[in-house]
């Protein structure tokens, strides 16, 4: 038998509770995000790129996926959000790690 390490006992931990929020025996806290405007998401992509195709080339982000945020079909997750706020802040590092990750796939 191997030994049980802190981070098995603390998976095991998180999935018993899982297991009783699932059965309704304990409440969990519930946190809500607003998701990130229309207007900011538009106004990120205008800034960094022309069009969708091109902000696509730059950060690997797919066309598709900023067209339907930008039009509100589909809402960015926390991820998305996240890789939105970093592609604002800093445009040419993001494009740079992007480059470098579609090089090496």
């Amino acid at each position: 038998m191997t030994e049980r390490t802190d981070l098995g006992k603390a998976l095991e931990e998180g999935l018993r509770e899982a297991l009783a929020w699932k059965r309704g025996e304990v409440p969990l806290e519930v946190r809500n995000v607003d998701p990130m405007p229309i207007e900011r998401i538009r106004a990120i992509r205008k800034r960094v790129a022309k069009s969708a195709k091109e902000f696509e080339r730059r950060f690997g982000i797919p066309a598709a996926t900023i067209n339907n945020w930008e039009q509100g079909r589909r809402k960015p997750d926390p991820a998305g959000r996240l890789l939105l706020q970093t592609i604002e802040a800093a445009p040419d590092l993001v494009e740079k790690i992007a480059a470098q990750n579609s090089a090496a796939a």
